[in-house]
């Protein structure tokens, strides 16, 4: 395969990785690599010209390639296949981790041993080491592939089992707490922070989620709001927009009345701001939340607003994701059926749903002995 990269110093590049002949004496497939050409064309030329020599002999074909390499021409691969924001994260991932641990090794001495002892290394870092693990196989599959190896000791690794965090457990709030964050932010009075933290709450929705709603996501006379995309970040980290992840995050969810209140206000506020600066928003194609230029939130941006809350308030700390876990505890507080709280918060995984269900359920049953001798009273 022939391919564009991108050098360090930025400058575009071309290289090969193909497939140039079989050895006769062993019938092993010989593949060749070669880089830093100026044009496809000067690829090309120098790679018939390496599978001429080959078939007369002429040239000893290496069967050795470093995992960074095998990376580099998969990653090309890859990015046309997923989404520009998976893009994104694999290539931080690889960066910061899996090519620190891999990237000089050629992939003939990769063993299971190695393997298992990145693994290792990445849980310390990790709730789990999934995601660098699943990175690192891809890319030695790839190998296999390519014919570099003939097994990949990626596929035979045991991921860590590590004990439950209870701190991330508790990253929501009660009931009593939700409605003082409510105070705080009245307090603090900013429109557009209000709105955003209370969508949050009340819908269950990420906050990228959130931050992708436009105003004809918004039914007022049903009483719904449409999630059908999410804001993600491009190779640049510029916020753009793109379908959600899974199926299961595009769903329609029923929200209260007073929500509906507000948000009516928040149009009519934003209207004006932008109004004033010669911005006109009236279309259903507006974003909900957008900085003074009018343009898409970066998702990192919106983590400052809780920053500024719990710096002037005494809240409990949570994250914007823990708003998300607030209104699934809240929802099963109320007794709300387990497939009902999936579907609204667009969980493709029951286990995820499971485990603040789980969670919920246990803090209930710590009360259980104080209320029985409340009850009994003696």
């Amino acid at each position: 395969m022939i391919s564009e990269y991108q050098k360090k110093n930025g400058k575009k590049a071309w290289m090969f990785n193909e497939y140039i002949g079989t050895d006769r004496t062993t019938g092993v497939q010989k593949y060749a690599t070669k880089r830093g050409f100026r044009s496809e064309r000067e690829a090309r030329t120098t790679l018939n010209r390496m599978r001429s020599d080959f078939e007369r002999g002429e040239l000893q074909a290496t069967n050795r390639i470093k995992f960074k390499d095998v990376y580099d021409i998969w990653m090309e691969e890859h990015r046309r296949m997923v989404k520009q924001g998976t893009v994104v994260t694999t290539k931080r991932y690889a960066r910061l981790h899996v090519l620190p641990k891999l990237g000089n090794k050629y992939v003939q001495s990769i063993d299971l041993l190695e393997c298992q002892r990145a693994v290792n290394e990445w849980s310390e870092h990790f709730a789990s080491a999934k995601y660098p693990k699943g990175i690192a196989q891809q890319v030695l599959d790839y190998a296999m592939l390519l014919g570099y190896i003939k097994e990949n000791p990626m596929r035979k690794v045991r991921l860590p089992k590590r004990v439950s965090d209870l701190s991330k457990l508790d990253n929501y709030y009660n009931l009593d707490e939700l409605k003082f964050f409510f105070e705080c932010v009245k307090d603090y009075n900013n429109p557009k922070m209000s709105m955003f933290f209370r969508l949050l709450a009340f819908t269950g929705a990420r906050k990228s989620e959130v931050l992708a709603l436009q105003w004809g996501d918004i039914d007022f006379n049903g009483k719904t709001i449409n999630i059908t995309k999410t804001v993600s970040l491009d190779e640049s980290e510029n916020a753009i927009i793109t379908t959600p992840k899974t199926k299961k995050s595009i769903r329609k969810i029923s929200i209260d009345d007073q929500t509906l209140i507000e948000l009516r206000q928040w149009k009519t506020i934003q209207s004006q701001y932008y109004l004033a600066k010669g911005i006109n928003i009236f279309g259903l194609d507006q974003f909900l939340f957008t900085t003074k230029e009018n343009k898409i939130y970066l998702p990192t941006l919106v983590n400052e607003w809780l920053y500024y809350l719990e710096k002037k308030y005494p809240l409990k700390h949570i994250t914007l994701h823990g708003f998300r876990h607030t209104h699934c505890s809240l929802l099963f507080e109320m007794g709300t059926p387990l497939e009902e709280v999936q579907e609204r918060l667009g969980h493709t995984d029951i286990k995820t749903t499971m485990n603040i269900y789980t969670h919920v359920t246990e803090k209930r049953k710590e009360k259980t002995a104080e209320k029985f001798a409340k009850f009994v009273n003696f």
